[in-house]
C-alpha cells in the first residue's frame, strides 16, 4: 500500500529570476470515484453496445438522415472500450482484459439492454478468467456541425482590408452507459450514463477550406469514444494525475544549499539544512523553512508530519498562502484513507 501512496520522483524544477520560490512538479496516486470490493482483481471490458438482429436498420436511417457515418458508433464503442482498458493497464489497481472475441448484442440505442444472465456472466469470466466485467451497454453520438463566417482585418500587400473568413465547428456528444457485474458475489456493483463532448475548429478563406481543417467525423467519433473509455477507467481506478508544489528559495542564504539538493531529489540532504533554518531568530526564514519541511514530508509520504510543519509555518510564523497548502494536505490525507479500501494490501 505504500509504494503506491508515495509521491514519485520530481520530474521538473522550474525557477524564475527574482522570485521567493521554486516549483516542482509531481505525481500523485488519487483514488477512483467508486470503490470497488479488493475481491475484485482483474476485470474483462465487453462491448455489449451495438444492436441486436433486427435492429440494425433503425441506426443505418439514422445516421443516413442525420449526417452521421454510416457505421461510426460501431468503430467508436470499440474504440470506448480500447481507451478503458488502457487506462486501466496504466493504473495499479487493475489488470483489464479485453473480451474482443465475443458478439453480444444491446439495443443500439441510449437505452440499457436486459442485464447480462449470471449464468452468462460467469461463463465470460471463466473464459478470460477475470473477477468481474465492466460491460459498455449502451453507446451513442450526436455529431453536430456549424459552419458561420466573421468579417475580419487582415493587412494585404501593405494595406489594410475587410475580408470574409470562413469558420466550420464540428461537435462530438458522446453517451456511454455502463454495468459493472461482479462475479463474486453475483451483483451489479455499478450502473451509469457518462456524457463526454469534443469539439474541433476549422478556419479558411472558403468554405471548404475550413472543413478541411476538421478531421472526418468518423475519425472524431473514434477519439471521443476513446477518450471516454479514459474517463470510465478513471472512475474505477486509482489514477496518478501530475500536481504543483513550490518551495522557498530565499530569505536566508542556507536555502541556495539545499536548493541544489532538491534539485537531485536528495530531500535528506535538504531536509538537515531546512532544519536548521527553521530554528533561525528570523521569523520570516524560519517560517519559510517550516513550509520546505512541510513540502519534504509529503514528499516522503508523511503526511501527518507535513501536516503539522505546514500548521506551525502559519500558525507561528503568519505565512498566509499557507493556508492553502494545508487544505491540500487535508485532502490529500482523506484520499489516502479511500486508497487504503481501494487497493489491495502488499
Amino acid at each position: 500500500m505504500k509504494k503506491y501512496i508515495l509521491l514519485l520522483a520530481i520530474i521538473l524544477g522550474i525557477v524564475l529570476p527574482g522570485c521567493k520560490t521554486s516549483s516542482v512538479y509531481t505525481n500523485v496516486l488519487v483514488p477512483a470515484e467508486i470503490t470497488i470490493p479488493q475481491h475484485i482483481q482483474t476485470i474483462g471490458v465487453l462491448n455489449r453496445s451495438l444492436p441486436a438482429k433486427g435492429e440494425g436498420w433503425q441506426n443505418f436511417l439514422e445516421g443516413f438522415f442525420t449526417g452521421e457515418s454510416i457505421a461510426a458508433d460501431r468503430q467508436g464503442s470499440y474504440n470506448v472500450c480500447k481507451g478503458l482498458s488502457f487506462k486501466v493497464n496504466t493504473n495499479p489497481r487493475f489488470k483489464a482484459i479485453l473480451m474482443d472475441g465475443e458478439d453480444m448484442r444491446g439495443t443500439g440505442t441510449k437505452e440499457f439492454p436486459t442485464p447480462l444472465s449470471w449464468a452468462e456472466v460467469d461463463r465470460l469470466c471463466k473464459k478470460y478468467n477475470v473477477d468481474a466485467i465492466v460491460s459498455l451497454e449502451t453507446f451513442d453520438s450526436d455529431i453536430r456541425l456549424r459552419k458561420s463566417s466573421r468579417e475580419v482585418e487582415r493587412t494585404i500587400d501593405g494595406e489594410t482590408r475587410i475580408v470574409t473568413e470562413f469558420l466550420a465547428d464540428l461537435n462530438i456528444r458522446v453517451n456511454a452507459g455502463w454495468r459493472i457485474y461482479d462475479n463474486v458475489t453475483k451483483k451489479i456493483i455499478d450502473q451509469n450514463v457518462f456524457y463526454d463532448e469534443k469539439a474541433w475548429s476549422g478556419v479558411g478563406p472558403n468554405p471548404d477550406a475550413a472543413l478541411h481543417d476538421l478531421p472526418s467525423k468518423r475519425s472524431a467519433v473514434n477519439d471521443a469514444g476513446y477518450f471516454a473509455g479514459e474517463m470510465m477507467g478513471i472512475r474505477i481506478s486509482p489514477n496518478w494525475v501530475r500536481v504543483q508544489r513550490y518551495y522557498y528559495t530565499k530569505g536566508d542564504d542556507r536555502f541556495k544549499r539545499a536548493k541544489a539538493f532538491v534539485k537531485v531529489n536528495n530531500w535528506k540532504g535538504a531536509v538537515q539544512i531546512w532544519t536548521d533554518v527553521a530554528k533561525s531568530s528570523d521569523p520570516k526564514a524560519a517560517g519559510r523553512a517550516c513550509h520546505n519541511m512541510a513540502l519534504a514530508s509529503e514528499m516522503e509520504g508523511r503526511l501527518d508530519i507535513a501536516l503539522e510543519w505546514a500548521e506551525k509555518a502559519y500558525s507561528q510564523f503568519g505565512i498566509k498562502k499557507e493556508r492553502h497548502y494545508i487544505n491540500e494536505l487535508n485532502l490529500r490525507k482523506m484520499e489516502a484513507e479511500r486508497l487504503k479500501e481501494q487497493l489491495p494490501d502488499n
